[in-house]
């Protein structure tokens, strides 16, 4: 279940809405990938969808390609990190609420009405959530919508290249620790946990079809495409935007700059939500006039 959950933050922002498609569909020449090159290095940019089925293989080519050229990687949080016990003890007590609280306590009557159906016609333990806060809740329930889909965390890709880097003795790091991405709900006010609570479980019917349109728009990389989603899904919520996708991204700059600064060439692996749209790190990089270059597949 925390491997779920810490994996689910960043899959907020990128498992959206649209029709259904498989590996198998027919793909456009671009792919989720962008470069910044100077006289000595260059930085990949790669958009990421963090849970992926078996149907959604073969990855598009040019992530091995990019991965075969990297000195080192860098994902949303430290991998290696991500497999020390202390740590999953440390983010269980995170979103867990203190000693004689439970969800019912934060949560309208009406609410946990509407949880308790849901996990009873999943045939899941009525009180699985009980000692959750409202925000990891939240993101437990996403997590598992996809898994029943069929989405593994094992097959996401930074499971995927992480174990690659380890095997090759390729350097990685994290641009974030989970503790923090977890803490970033505490940013909300309840009324708006819970408002993302019930919006959740009143769409889990269409979760299915949301997965399957977000990967196709990530596997042809259909920038606009992608962005519109994203843009869909999160404009009735401002500060949910602000505070997940948008002060992140500029958080990042810096440190993609710190890298070019280098002669090394370094792949970020990073949610594609984070790529896409106004605002995102493509964009910021843009305005501060940094040549970015989308890849095709074949590049």
């Amino acid at each position: 279940m925390t491997m779920r959950t810490l994996r689910c933050l960043s899959t907020l922002l990128a498992l959206l809405a649209g029709a259904p498609v498989g590996a198998e569909a027919q793909e456009t020449a671009m792919a989720p990938v962008w470069k910044i090159t100077d006289a000595d290095s260059t930085v990949y940019l790669a958009g990421s969808v963090h849970l992926l089925r078996e149907k959604d293989f073969p990855l598009p080519a040019v992530f091995d390609r990019i991965y075969a050229g990297a000195d080192e990687l860098v994902f949303e949080i430290d991998m290696a990190g991500m497999q020390d016990p202390d740590n999953a003890r440390e983010l269980v007590a995170l979103g867990s609420l203190p000693e004689g609280e439970t969800l019912a306590d934060k949560l309208s009557a009406a609410t946990m009405q509407q949880l308790h159906a849901y996990l009873e016609k999943h045939d899941m333990p009525r009180g699985l959530f009980d000692r959750f806060t409202p925000g990891m809740a939240y993101l437990t329930l996403g997590s598992i919508e996809a898994m029943r889909g069929g989405a593994k965390p094992q097959l996401g890709l930074e499971m995927i290249y992480y174990g690659k880097s380890v095997a090759d003795g390729k350097p990685s790091r994290g641009l974030e620790t989970a503790a923090y991405q977890i803490s970033l709900f505490d940013e909300f006010e309840a009324v708006l946990i819970e408002q993302l609570l019930v919006e959740a479980l009143e769409k889990v019917e269409d979760s299915a079809e949301i997965f399957d349109a977000i990967v196709a728009a990530w596997r042809s990389g259909d920038a606009e495409a992608l962005g519109e989603l994203i843009l869909e899904q999160t404009d009735s919520h401002p500060r949910l935007r602000e505070v997940l996708l948008t002060d992140r991204n500029r958080n990042w700059i810096p440190e993609i700059e710190k890298h070019l600064a280098t002669d090394r060439d370094v792949l970020f692996l990073v949610g594609a939500g984070h790529l896409v749209g106004e605002n995102s790190v493509v964009d910021l990089l843009r305005k501060k006039g940094y040549e970015v270059t989308q890849l095709g597949d074949d590049e």
